[in-house]
């Protein structure tokens, strides 16, 4: 089976679709990434030893500016591109985790017959899974608000890297380790609000805070940051599991990659984007608050008291901390890698999709 894959522009499109290509290819599958040479796309299939094919795909602004005229010049240009890509690839079923860099792939399979499926990491739709999820042959989900916005989701969980998921049963409550994430390229709230929440926590709290890439030096120059703090450019998928199995509680985005804390079991804090599409980090949020795995503080109110006080709430309570762990490893979907792939053989057979 040849299988092209795309999605991407951050990581959280980008390592979704790694993972599925990474079962697909160890089960035989020939691989292909198409994607947008301005995301982390290339070097991540590099140090995968995957064929990547770049487009100079690019966020689509609005086309009152000048900027947007722009983006959909490169996107039309983008996805004449990926036909041609396609077509020389010939593969037999294309898989899309969505984002600015998955658009033009997903048209091209569409215009040439190709069957391509769709995974939605989040809660609420993005704009290119909504456009396209009306002709992909299965879209499948990490969260099941989803399916309230496009009622033919199939909830497979969300593919997770195995390395990640390996290492879950390693995992050490100690009681006093706080992770914060601001996502592939960081928060600058949560870099600018988080040192001063922690002065507040205790000196025997310790905190490793990824500020991601473009903010960390000048951060690291112009901040003292307090006893136990640690702040790191990002974390490495070896150090990311090394964080994951010793802290205590997250604080975070939500994007779709708190998909991650249920599977470690970790409650988190998160101070959803205010801006995000749809507001849909949000409502990634509210399903986490719903089983009891999460506190959720709007950005507006997230004060450094106010984010001291939910983080301590989970750091001193055992029992709602274990309590969060159940729940939050019952949402998760052990095996929705596989479920994913298999829903790709299918697809590449054309068989009759039959869910309960």
């Amino acid at each position: 089976m040849r299988v092209a894959i795309t999605g991407g522009g951050t990581g959280g499109h980008i390592y979704p679709a790694l993972e599925v290509a990474r079962l697909a290819g160890e089960r035989g599958a020939e691989l292909l990434y198409l994607g947008s040479v301005r995301g982390q796309e290339s070097k991540l299939c590099a140090q995968r030893g995957i064929v990547f094919e770049g487009f100079p795909s690019q966020p689509l602004y609005s086309l009152k500016t000048a900027r947007g005229w722009r983006a959909l010049v490169a996107l039309s240009r983008s996805t004449i591109l990926a036909k041609r890509a396609i077509r020389v690839a010939r593969p037999d079923v294309v898989f899309s985790t969505g984002g600015y860099g998955a658009a033009p792939v997903m048209a091209a399979a569409r215009s040439l017959g190709i069957p391509y499926t769709i995974h939605e990491a989040n809660s609420v739709p993005g704009r290119s899974n909504r456009m396209f999820s009306s002709s992909c042959f299965a879209l499948t989900s990490t969260f099941f608000e989803t399916a309230h916005h496009l009622p033919r989701a199939i909830r497979t969980g969300q593919p997770i890297r195995r390395e990640l998921r390996e290492a879950v049963s390693s995992r050490m409550d100690s009681g006093k380790s706080v992770l914060v994430l601001g996502g592939s390229q960081g928060s600058a709230f949560l870099n600018d609000v988080m040192p001063r929440t922690t002065e507040m926590l205790g000196s025997n709290v310790n905190v490793i805070h990824a500020a991601g890439h473009g903010n960390f030096e000048q951060l690291s120059k112009s901040l003292s940051l307090p006893t136990g703090y640690k702040l790191v450019p990002y974390l490495e998928t070896g150090e990311i599991v090394d964080a994951y199995l010793r802290s205590t509680v997250a604080v975070a985005r939500s994007g779709g990659t708190i998909a991650e804390f249920a599977m470690f079991g970790l409650p988190s804090v998160l101070v959803p984007l205010p801006n995000s599409a749809d507001d849909h980090q949000r409502k990634n949020a509210l399903e986490f608050v719903s089983i009891g795995g999460a506190t959720l503080v709007d950005q507006i109110s997230a004060t450094p008291e106010v984010l001291a006080e939910a983080i301590k709430g989970w750091l001193e309570d055992v029992p709602k901390r274990k309590t969060a762990q159940i729940e939050l490893q019952a949402w998760d979907v052990p095996d929705a890698t596989e479920r994913i792939v298999d829903i790709l053989y299918r697809a590449a057979k054309s068989e009759k999709l039959e869910f309960k």
